[in-house]
């Protein structure tokens, strides 16, 4: 089967969405509507608006109601919807006429206002699309944290990031050894994944702890511990390193963190560009991109030990 996956960001979010989508896709991102035969958990990330199972595809919309009536559907409580694209225009009224037209052969019950199947259609190009569409928005669950302070990382950003540092391997081992309140930590434990933090902060940390508690987390996966301390093995690391907001932080503080990560793979999240420094540590870059909040700049790097192949 084909899979259509519709992408939604800011312009401001387009770097750190391309970034995501490189390592859940392994490719270039170019436009916002995205056709592959792989399949993903597209509530996983903040960008996918919903994804597209396709049944049929044709250039002529008439090919795609022969086949609807060819396959006999029957559906109890469905409804069909023209999905709109930046990249063809189909004027509104055509759009309503030819879900019309896609509906009649289906068999069952239509249910608009709260259907268990949503089917839809779309023109991309020269090529008409029709499938079950699925936009369940579950990946914000998060977004009303009891503990939160402003230079924290905001859950879009966050949930990119955890995407980032685990690709498509949802196995991977990961630790947020500078973890705030914890706003990677409940993302990554939002997708079921395998997350501890520490925070050397006392208070910060048990605020932390307050917010795994208050979704029904453990809040022993947070632990209070200077990450130099850290002793355990994790296969990637999400460090959102200090740069000396709320209290002086220098550089050279900055570079001796970076020189206790153990793993084999880092997402950095930095004020600064620090590639060069990751190189001199035996890392290669992988990827980056950069977000801004007001004037305030982050650079997202992930990078991996080793030589580029």
């Amino acid at each position: 089967m084909k899979y259509l996956y519709v992408f939604n960001y800011e312009i401001e979010e387009k770097e750190l969405c391309a970034m995501e989508f490189k390592r859940l896709f392994n490719e270039h991102m170019t436009t916002k509507y995205y056709i592959t035969n792989t399949y993903i958990d597209y509530t996983r990330s903040p960008y996918i608006r919903g994804r597209l199972d396709i049944m049929f595809t044709h250039t002529s919309f008439n090919e795609i109601v022969q086949d609807i009536i060819e396959e006999d559907l029957y559906y109890l409580d469905f409804k069909v919807i023209y999905l709109k694209n930046d990249i063809t225009h189909v004027h509104y009224q055509e759009s309503i006429n030819k879900c019309k037209e896609a509906a009649l052969p289906i068999s069952g019950s239509v249910n608009m206002h709260n259907p268990k199947t949503i089917f839809a259609i779309t023109k991309i190009n020269e090529l008409w699309y029709f499938g079950i569409y699925h936009d369940q928005s579950l990946w914000n669950k998060h977004m009303d944290k009891p503990h939160s302070y402003s230079h924290s990382l905001n859950l879009r950003d966050a949930r990119a990031i955890v995407n980032i540092a685990v690709g498509n391997n949802l196995n991977k081992k990961i630790v947020d050894p500078c973890c705030g309140v914890g706003t990677v930590v409940l993302e990554a434990l939002g997708m079921g994944l395998n997350i501890k933090g520490f925070d050397i902060n006392r208070y910060v940390s048990y605020q932390a702890r307050l917010n795994l508690e208050y979704y029904g987390y453990d809040p022993m996966l947070i632990q209070k511990k200077d990450m130099r301390e850290i002793t355990e093995i994790f296969d990637v690391t999400i460090l959102d390193i200090p740069y000396g907001i709320y209290s002086p932080f220098t550089y050279e503080q900055q570079l001796d963190l970076l020189q206790h990560i153990t793993s084999k793979e880092l997402v950095l999240v930095s004020h600064i560009s620090m590639n060069q420094e990751l190189e001199d540590m035996g890392y290669y870059i992988d990827n980056q991109a950069k977000i801004n909040k007001g004037n305030f700049v982050r650079y997202i790097t992930y990078a991996k030990k080793g030589k580029l192949i």
